[in-house]
């Protein structure tokens, strides 16, 4: 929560506030505070995230705000992300490798905006300026606007597009080198393990410019017209895993893509370090429990490398000395 100004678990900022304490008058009030000291080198910060839960006339009877200060001082969400580099590993990240691409993109999403502040300033414009263009889109369906309003959203997808395009095939690139000695070391099978980015722009197996971009929305204008939505995009892509150049979220078993993703989290530990200079928070969430003693034992070896990790199991036995 403190290192990307949302929780993990909770879908909804509500559930972070003890359910049975919601305010049942306007002068009542129940809150959360999370709050920690960090120290990188020379460099301190206390961060801070308050949760306020306020007497409301909507239908739940109350509203949530979110107050976020370093140092004392407010500030947005997104000036809070990369102030505290951590990497969470969790049963749920198993979705990485069997959910659908919204997840993966979202993990994606969540390592670059850490390290790289254009990645995430290109990433809100981009996914304002979709949303304004899907709803014209459906404007100029219902015979309410015409098509010569989207040229300039094109323009806007267009341009940050191709930069979170970019950014984000880099990055696989480099996770895909990265998690190799992880896996061999991991997986006594010795499978091979690959990542690969897959781009939804047609006839571009390269990265996709931004004037190929535009001629792809062109080109989609009719289909997205009739369904309302931008058909071709970052928004749309997808990040493959290969074991053995076989689709994981279709044939892995689910010991395969435990340590895929293992071996995935522990390369973006190691590029967090490149980028940033210094090693990320490591929170390791039951991550012992499905593993045999030897692969145990060479994560406790590979963590204890690292200055801070928080390892929780329900198993103490599991946790090798």
């Amino acid at each position: 929560m403190l290192a990307m100004a949302r929780s993990a678990r909770a879908s909804i900022e509500r559930e972070l506030i003890n359910h049975n304490s919601a305010p049942t008058s306007e002068q009542e009030l129940t809150y959360a505070k999370v709050s920690a000291n960090t120290h990188n080198g020379e460099l301190s910060n206390k961060i801070e995230i308050h949760y306020r839960c306020l007497f409301s006339e909507n239908k739940d009877g109350f509203a949530t705000q979110k107050y976020i200060r370093i140092n004392g001082s407010p500030k947005r969400s997104s000036d809070l992300i990369g102030t505290l580099n951590a990497v969470l590993f969790t049963a749920d990240d198993l979705d990485i490798v069997f959910g659908n691409p919204t997840v993966r993109r979202r993990y994606l999403d969540i390592l670059i905006s850490q390290i790289d502040k254009h990645y995430l300033e290109a990433l809100k414009r981009y996914q304002e300026a979709n949303r304004h263009r899907n709803h014209l889109l459906r404007s100029i369906r219902e015979g309410v606007s015409t098509q010569d309003e989207l040229q300039f959203w094109d323009d806007q997808l267009a341009q940050h597009g191709c930069e979170i395009i970019k950014t984000r095939m880099k990055v696989v690139d480099r996770l895909s080198e990265l998690l190799k000695p992880f896996h061999m070391q991991l997986d006594t099978a010795k499978e091979s393990l690959q990542l690969l980015y897959r781009h939804t722009i047609p006839g571009e197996e390269e990265t996709p410019t931004s004037s190929s971009i535009l001629v792809a929305l062109e080109k989609c204008r009719a289909k997205d017209i009739a369904q309302g939505s931008t058909s071709v995009g970052p928004q749309r892509d997808d990040m493959s895993i290969l074991i053995n150049q076989n689709d994981a979220s279709r044939y892995a078993s689910r010991g395969q893509a435990r340590t895929a993703v293992l071996a995935l989290k522990l390369a973006e530990s190691t590029y967090l370090k490149e980028r940033r200079g210094s090693e990320p928070l490591l929170l390791l969430d039951d991550l012992l429990s499905e593993l045999d003693a030897t692969r145990r034992r060479q994560i406790m070896e590979h963590i204890t490398q690292y200055q801070q990790c928080i390892v929780t199991s329900a198993e103490l036995d599991s946790i090798p000395n």
